[in-house]
């Protein structure tokens, strides 16, 4: 993509407000204000990619939208994707197909695998629908706080080794995190899959931010462990977040423990969930098919927003911190220094600045004093909500 194409893709996107966009038109019942600045929830304002919308527009021509079945293309795409992205040969066998999206199979997975009164692990602050499907569908929750150092958050393997007990059947692992932006290591991970796999611990894996990774940084499937080193473990992924398609669910399952696949496709099949919803496999297979260059400007984008936030904070807003992060498109910024609750610091944002953030409390308990914002939108949008913020700061 020229850079005059990029700059007009990326810096000046269509009007989203009147839409039904959640993000700019549910700001009156999520925040009590609706002319707000939206920087909380996790979908992009940029268009995505030409080539998914042209094949969305030709499928839609056609004006018969009956039953369609998965074509070995569409598979292929995605196999592809994962070998010309990250060099992983992924079999045919080892996906299982999830069109509700990602969160519904992950909902469906806890189900699946687990019984009321089993342990789960959820490492906090954390996507707060990996803490309700523990919670709503009565599992037990086990936290497993991440710990805060100066280079962004870590594991803490030996807390978690503490609480955990025979009853502990699974652990929701977001990777990347969700809501930092950390990329976790390879031997991170390692170190992970060797508890769980000692403690007969399932791993289910959301990395549905997979794709977003700053070039200084590599992202480690976890179902791409050494198998005889990991415990049984799904992995959930999706082309939703990577090319701003969160209107049209879809997800992939990997998982190469027959067991497992057997009792997931179960569910699948009895909930008759197996057929793709017919725009979201034409948009997924366009945008693996053809969406790496856009991608790549959009990362570029993304990271020099980061940028521009860091040293805005660093030159008006010493309070507020920047989370150190390797990937997303979010940034979790630590409030605490106000020495506010907050509930405190929402309503300044929200009533005095007009920018509406996403809590850190919802994340967890120890996501007070935290807020996540989300960086995929256009630098103007960013700078606009930052010297709003300033100046209710000051």
């Amino acid at each position: 993509m020229e850079d005059k194409l990029v700059r007009e893709w990326f810096n000046n996107p269509p009007e989203r407000t009147g839409t039904h966009a959640i993000k700019w038109d549910k700001n009156l019942r999520k925040f009590g204000r609706a002319d707000l600045i939206p920087l909380w929830i996790a979908d992009m304002d940029f268009l995505s990619p030409p080539a998914v919308q042209q094949a969305l527009v030709e499928r839609a021509q056609h004006g018969i939208y009956g039953y369609t079945y998965r074509t070995e293309v569409y598979i292929q795409s995605i196999q592809n994707w994962l070998s010309r992205r990250y060099d992983w040969q992924v079999k045919k066998s080892d996906l299982l197909f999830f069109p509700p999206g990602t969160v519904a199979a992950l909902n469906t997975i806890v189900k699946t695998l687990t019984e009321p009164g089993d342990e789960i692990v959820v490492q906090t602050p954390s996507y707060p629908p990996l803490i309700n499907m523990v919670v709503k569908n009565n599992r037990q929750l086990i936290d497993n706080p991440l710990k805060l150092t100066e280079t962004g958050y870590e594991m803490d393997l030996q807390h978690l080794e503490s609480v955990i007990s025979n009853k502990t059947r699974l652990l929701l692992l977001c990777s990347p995190h969700n809501p930092s932006g950390r990329v976790w290591t390879k031997e991170e991970l390692t170190h992970l899959a060797q508890i769980c796999q000692s403690n007969d611990i399932i791993v289910v894996s959301d990395e549905v931010h997979a794709d977003l990774i700053f070039s200084d940084a590599k992202h480690t499937h976890f179902n791409r462990l050494e198998k005889s080193k990991r415990p049984e473990s799904v992995t959930v992924f999706s082309s939703c977040k990577t090319f701003n398609l969160a209107g049209l669910s879809q997800s992939t399952i990997i998982c190469d423990s027959i067991a497992l696949k057997r009792k997931l496709q179960k569910q699948i099949d009895n909930s008759q969930i197996n057929l793709d919803n017919i725009f979201s496999a034409i948009a997924t297979q366009s945008a693996y098919e053809h969406g790496d260059e856009w991608l790549e400007e959009l990362l570029t984008y993304i990271r020099a927003n980061r940028n521009w936030l860091e040293g805005y904070l660093a030159e008006n807003l010493k309070m507020i911190k920047l989370v150190p992060a390797q990937g997303t498109y979010l940034a979790w910024l630590d409030f605490s220094a106000l020495g506010k609750t907050n509930k405190e610091i929402q309503e300044l944002l929200v009533h005095s600045a007009g920018v509406g953030l996403y809590s850190g409390r919802d994340f967890g308990e120890n996501g007070e004093g935290f807020f996540r914002v989300n960086l995929a939108c256009p630098r103007a949008t960013l700078e606009k909500a930052f010297k709003a913020i300033q100046t209710t700061l000051s």
